[in-house]
């Protein structure tokens, strides 16, 4: 069974719109996976739409479980979600993600066909509500990489920086939160780091975080299914409130990544993170101003001496 993973704050609308409908209509038996929904909503609002879900769901004979977060934030959530499922593959994806028609049955099969991977992933575009999803033609830029045999793939380099989420199906080193799914096993000695909430619920590159470290730890590609895609929804709600906390979240996020993809070689990491350091200066000065980020920049620097 697959336990599909939904943690969730103040955005009924996007469950109702995006990501449940989705996952109603699936190809795959209503036996074969699960509906789990970790909701942090400060009110009662969601209350009504769970009802009426479940009734949908579970009339498609899938089972439709939904708990009260009694620690909010994205990784907490994640965390406390695990203890719940009682699927072998844990499929996570956000509240604004539209799972195709084939999405579970692919990660289903992939997994499957390939007994030592531990994380698989779906093919994730970037689609704005309204918009229909088109297949696109091969840029130049892709159509040059085919004629010399280059293949893009997901990849996160010693300063943290991830690359390749366009990357066809196949190896990957990183997978998208709105995205990821992995053997049960995994959650036996690792979890989604909380330390990445340190100024805000939002869990800022937890996904690429988790899914890198497990990669590393596994020895084994993580992989992109062959079929299947998940279609990303963004709302233009903003997860991050203040912006001193905007500032900070980059700064000492991006740090905890470099920490991660760097373990084996520290001194080249931190190095190369000086660039990423003066991006993320130049862009928080551009969105927040200097007094917020100098009050970001500080809070985040506190937090990375205190881990040593």
């Amino acid at each position: 069974m697959i336990s599909v993973v939904i943690v969730t704050k103040n955005r009924a609308e996007a469950l109702r719109e995006i990501s449940l409908p989705s996952l109603l209509a699936q190809k795959a038996r209503g036996d074969s996976f699960e509906i789990i929904v970790w909701d942090a909503t400060e009110d009662e609002s969601t209350l009504s739409l769970i009802e009426e879900q479940k009734l949908l769901f579970e009339s498609k004979g899938i089972s439709f479980s939904y708990f009260k977060a009694t620690r909010p934030g994205m990784t907490k959530q994640r965390n406390d979600s695990i203890k719940a499922a009682i699927g072998k593959i844990l499929f996570f994806i956000d509240d604004d993600s539209e799972v195709s028609l084939d999405g579970i049955d692919a990660i289903k099969e992939c997994f499957k066909k390939n007994p030592r991977c531990m994380g698989v992933g779906l093919t994730v575009k970037d689609i704005p509500i309204g918009s229909e999803y088109r297949e696109s033609q091969p840029s130049l830029k892709d159509s040059f990489y085919g004629l010399v045999g280059y293949r893009k793939k997901r990849t996160v380099s010693l300063s943290g920086s991830a690359k390749g989420i366009s990357a066809p199906p196949g190896p990957a080193q990183w997978l998208s939160g709105c995205s990821m799914a992995f053997r049960r096993e995994v959650f036996d000695s690792m979890s989604f780091n909380e330390k990445l909430e340190t100024f805000t619920p939002y869990a800022m590159c937890e996904d690429i975080e988790f899914s890198y470290r497990v990669f590393k730890k596994f020895k084994a590609p993580l992989l992109i299914a062959d079929r299947g895609m998940v279609i990303h929804r963004p709302k233009l709600t903003d997860r991050i409130s203040g912006s001193w906390q905007k500032a900070a979240t980059l700064y000492y996020n991006r740090y905890l990544l470099m920490k991660t993809t760097s373990e084996e070689s520290p001194v080249l990491g931190r190095l190369l993170f000086l660039w990423t350091f003066l991006r993320l200066t130049k862009r928080n000065l551009r969105e927040y101003g200097l007094k917020d980020t100098w009050r970001g920049l500080t809070m985040a620097t506190k937090e990375v001496l205190k881990d040593g």
